[in-house]
């Protein structure tokens, strides 16, 4: 009855986030899982961080440490995963937690029990003092993985499976289709797992939240891009490339063309928010010079891909939104983008159901 427990190696990339570095570790050390190993990465932090991690090293024989110069987040983890050890590994960044001490145990069960190349579980969401919990109910039965709809629903409307963070990860799985994490200064998370999704991992989903994931508005995830464009439109192309160097028989590229509408919004809400209506616009009407931007937002007002998924509301909103983007309706299209942000309207049709308390219960 006490089979040993496969090794699962974590990974935590560590950059500027000394408030938060030993709650991290110290989730880390507490998981009641038997067979850890613990890699921190040092991403050339400026502050205390480094040597945190080294304190933390003499502490724990289980914790190893890699200082590099900054690379960014993705590089981070690659430079984690060489050292990796474990049949599965757990990316996990410095500002964020595990949510309890079962937590890995958890999700190794699921993991082992599915033969899973890929498990995840949910996560709650910390900010302004509030946890805000957000399941995984939508994908845990779920069969049909390698469907538009499954793609559409893990990936855009809820971005479960966008994240690296949150997840195990068989390490064989990532090494044998060369699926490292890309050097993107954003979005690296999810132009990692489109890569992994077109090598048709087994996937696994428990409805526990695993991760407690921090806003953290200092953190490169909340900062302004001023290489927003190039970086997105990037991600498209080089993941359609990846798709024919690779010859799959299936058409992926319905992660490439949702990628580059979701896209347009992003771009409008950044605009928006820094610098007003005005420069929204300009921007947005840059985005649609692109020839990748343009073709996927024909394909879409057409109906392509969006005719295969069930999210009902959603699809007269892409289908209505490309077919102006197309018509070059730049300022419509942006004020009712910024109208849709201002009343949440995102979140309302993504029935994200978050259960809001004081960070003080149940954490």
């Amino acid at each position: 009855m006490n089979k040993k427990r496969p090794l699962i190696s974590i990974v935590i990339t560590v950059y500027r986030t000394q408030s938060f570095l030993q709650e991290c570790v110290d989730s880390v050390r507490t998981q009641d899982y038997p067979n850890l190993e613990i890699i921190l990465v040092d991403d050339g932090s400026p502050d205390d961080c480094p040597a945190m991690c080294d304190a933390f090293a003499k502490q724990d024989s289980r914790i190893r440490v890699v200082h590099q110069k900054n690379s960014g987040c993705g590089m981070a983890r690659n430079a984690g995963m060489k050292l990796a050890e474990g049949e599965y590994i757990f990316f996990l960044d410095s500002d964020d937690r595990l949510d309890g001490p079962s937590a890995i145990r958890t999700l190794s069960a699921c993991a082992q029990k599915n033969k899973a190349d890929i498990a995840a579980g949910g996560y709650r969401r910390i900010s302004d003092r509030q946890i805000s919990a957000v399941n995984l109910t939508h994908l845990r039965h779920r069969t049909d993985t390698d469907t538009v709809d499954f793609r559409f629903q893990g990936f855009y409307r809820y971005g479960h499976l966008a994240y690296d963070w949150g997840k195990l990860y068989r390490l064989d799985f990532l090494k044998k289709h060369h699926l490292y994490c890309k050097a993107y200064p954003f979005t690296q998370d999810k132009a990692h797992n489109m890569e992994c999704c077109v090598c048709e991992p087994v996937y696994a989903f428990i409805d526990k939240s695993v991760c407690l994931y921090r806003v953290n508005e200092q953190s490169v995830t909340y900062q302004y891009k001023k290489d927003m464009i190039a970086v997105w439109t990037a991600i498209a192309e080089n993941f359609d490339a990846f798709c024919t160097r690779r010859g799959v028989a299936k058409d992926y590229r319905d992660l490439s063309a949702f990628h580059i509408f979701f896209g347009s919004f992003y771009l409008v809400k950044q605009e928006w928010r820094h610098y007003g209506l005005k420069k929204a616009v300009k921007e947005l009407r840059r985005y649609g010079r692109q020839p990748i931007v343009k073709k996927y937002m024909k394909q879409l007002a057409k109906g392509d891909y969006v005719r295969e998924i069930h999210a009902g509301c959603w699809k007269p909103l892409i289908r209505c939104a490309a077919a102006v983007f197309c018509m070059h309706g730049y300022l419509l299209y942006t004020a009712g983008a910024v109208c849709l942000l201002q009343l949440r309207v995102d979140q309302w049709i993504s029935r994200l159901r978050y259960q809001s308390r004081q960070s003080g219960r149940g954490s």
